[in-house]
């Protein structure tokens, strides 16, 4: 049995959901990784909220400090290059969207020869294109633990997530939604953070996947409303240009 879990951490909604289970319920040591990706606008705003997060358990559930390790930072520029899973990327970006932090989280896992991470992916499109119609459950323990199958999966899907557990995998963001009130942790889950493109480093920008996300998936609560207004609209205006419709179909090639 494994000392600890190990959880991709990003400070962000599903990641700290699973880091909430992991502490406050299954009573368990937990080790975070967080993964550097590039120079994404949002790292600043996420490391702070997984600072507030954590500074909060302690003071609340004080047993929470011999549970939860350091954080462990790994930058994607310290990256080797790896074509297999460059090429496995390429595939499953022609087939349907996917982040191109996949492809980073990938080759962080194979290089560091990480086989047991904790991936907070939920129930949605994207686990339903590239991940449900592949797990493997194993059921021979006390919760079930969805793997990426051997048997039958595509060699793109399995260059890129053989590598992970999927805990929440089964549950809807609604589903999740309901499940924080229960536990009455919805005062920390607004500690999280979810923007991609923060305004003047601070606010929600409303306009980026994860704001639009949260707002559709019925936690507009997460985004201001001026955000959300102008977000909204701006959304619309990149949508409409032309020079972008091109830009977008160009990229498929």
């Amino acid at each position: 049995m494994a000392e600890h879990i190990n959880l991709l951490w990003t400070g962000g909604w599903d990641s700290t959901l699973r880091l909430l289970q992991l502490l406050l319920i299954e009573k368990k040591r937990v080790q975070p990784h967080y993964i550097i990706i590039g120079t994404r606008k949002s790292t600043p705003n996420e490391i702070a909220a997984m600072d507030r997060i954590r500074k909060h358990l302690i003071n609340k559930h004080p047993f929470v400090k011999n549970l939860l390790l350091e954080t462990q930072y790994i930058s994607d520029s310290a990256l080797n290059t790896d074509e297999e899973i460059s090429e496995a990327y390429a595939t499953l970006k022609k087939q349907n969207h996917i982040g191109q932090q996949y492809s980073s989280l990938a080759k962080i896992a194979k290089q560091y020869e990480f086989t047991d991470f904790e991936l907070c992916i939920e129930n949605g499109e994207f686990a339903n294109n590239f991940v449900i119609p592949f797990l493997y459950v194993n059921n021979s323990v006390q919760a079930p633990v969805y793997r990426i199958s051997k048997t039958n999966t595509p060699n793109a899907v399995e260059q890129l997530f053989s590598y992970y557990t999927f805990p929440l995998v089964k549950l809807s963001k609604e589903e999740m939604i309901d499940y924080v009130k229960k536990q009455n942790w919805i005062n920390i889950m607004n500690m999280t953070w979810l923007c991609h493109r923060p305004i003047l480093g601070r606010y929600p920008c409303g306009a980026c996947n994860p704001c639009r996300f949260a707002i559709l998936d019925g936690m507009s609560w997460r985004v201001p409303l001026p955000s959300r207004l102008i977000g909204g609209t701006v959304k619309k205006v990149f949508n409409s240009n032309p020079i972008v419709k091109c830009r977008n179909i160009l990229k498929k090639f």
